[in-house]
């Protein structure tokens, strides 16, 4: 390790000990570590997901499955009900192939290096470090967004992240540590969280600012690069239908076992068609339709396209569904419903 990533490092970990985010998969135990079945976890979670989102919904997590072994006992429609507001259900449902192969072939304790761990589901370069470097103390540098931007900063590598990829992985190589691994990598997160920020960096209080090569150039405001994205999201179509009974359930039934929000609780909805006039009434509902009234139009965001849904509410008898399931009205928003589905239901009723 060079002198200037030696003094950086030391910066960092010193300005951690001091200002780091309390955060509850970080309680540390006596090896002075984390617990590494909760850095497993909260890794999932984070995916995608803002650290502020996932506080909360950790510690219920946690309360719900404390261990490796109990979440392996879980069923998959168990851990889609707990995900549902989260969002990229794919997530849940490789936390869970994980957990059951870990549980099986690593008898419940989390793989110790990254061989294994970059075959389990959902597990990347990245995650795979993650765990290693914090939950375990090896000696890696994972490289999240964070720890990105203040290695495009210190270098003022004026090219777009995508684009340097390999260059920033050789750079964190630089600054791996042999001793305190666990600390370094998350002082470098939280210091990009908090000081090293996307758009106006605390320059003026910066420990580090003497190493860096932006803040020299004055780059700070305009490193990280970013690619300008003049795509435009497309258009799904369908029309859901919010059912009612005599004694206020909501008809419901499972997603298909493949696609978008597989095997997730829904309410009757036509096939997602990009083309409005394809739209053909779903089988269930074609005998009552003349009963239904709409409820207007509703759009929601997936990451990948806009899903417009036309909503229509109904009231029937049970016994017109005698095999359909119901739920109570009342617990729809505790349901296993993804988000979009409770968001249909909260504007029908």
């Amino acid at each position: 390790m060079l002198k200037q990533e030696k003094q950086v490092n030391q910066h960092l970990i010193k300005w951690y000990a001091q200002n780091k985010r309390e955060l509850p998969w970080r309680k540390l135990y006596k090896n002075n570590l984390p617990n590494p079945y909760y850095v497993f976890v909260s890794e999932y979670m984070l995916q995608q997901t803002t650290v502020n989102t996932v506080k909360e919904r950790f510690i219920e997590f946690i309360n719900y499955w404390p261990t490796l072994k109990k979440l392996a006992t879980a069923t998959e429609p168990q851990i889609l009900k707990f995900w549902s507001g989260l969002g990229y259900y794919s997530r849940a449902r490789n936390l869970l192939k994980a957990t059951k192969i870990i549980n099986k072939k690593f008898n419940s304790k989390i793989p110790n290096n990254y061989e294994d761990l970059i075959l389990l589901p959902g597990i990347g370069d990245y995650t795979a470090k993650a765990i290693l470097g914090i939950a375990l103390n090896k000696s890696v540098m994972p490289l999240d967004a964070n720890i990105e931007r203040i290695l495009l900063r210190l270098h003022a590598i004026d090219k777009p992240i995508n684009k340097v990829k390999n260059i920033l992985k050789d750079l964190g190589n630089k600054f791996i540590s042999d001793k305190y691994s666990s600390n370094l990598i998350q002082s470098f997160m939280d210091y990009g969280s908090e000081i090293c920020l996307p758009r106006n960096p605390k320059c003026d209080i910066c420990g580090i600012n003497i190493f860096c090569q932006s803040y020299k150039k004055n780059l700070q405001l305009k490193i990280p690069i970013k690619l300008k994205k003049k795509t435009i999201k497309p258009i799904k179509y369908t029309r859901a239908y919010v059912i009612v009974n005599e004694k206020n359930e909501i008809l419901v039934r499972n997603r298909s076992s493949k696609g978008m929000l597989a095997s997730m609780l829904e309410v009757p909805n036509d096939v997602w068609v990009k083309n409005k006039k394809s739209l053909i009434t779903d089988q269930d509902m074609q005998q009552i339709t003349t009963k239904l009234k709409s409820k207007g139009s509703f759009e929601y965001s997936f990451s990948h396209f806009d899903l417009e849904a036309e909503i229509f509410y109904g009231n029937v008898k049970k016994a017109k569904f005698l095999n359909g399931n119901w739920i109570k009205k009342s617990a729809y928003s505790n349901s296993r419903m993804p988000t979009v589905m409770k968001k249909i239901v909260e504007l029908a009723v």
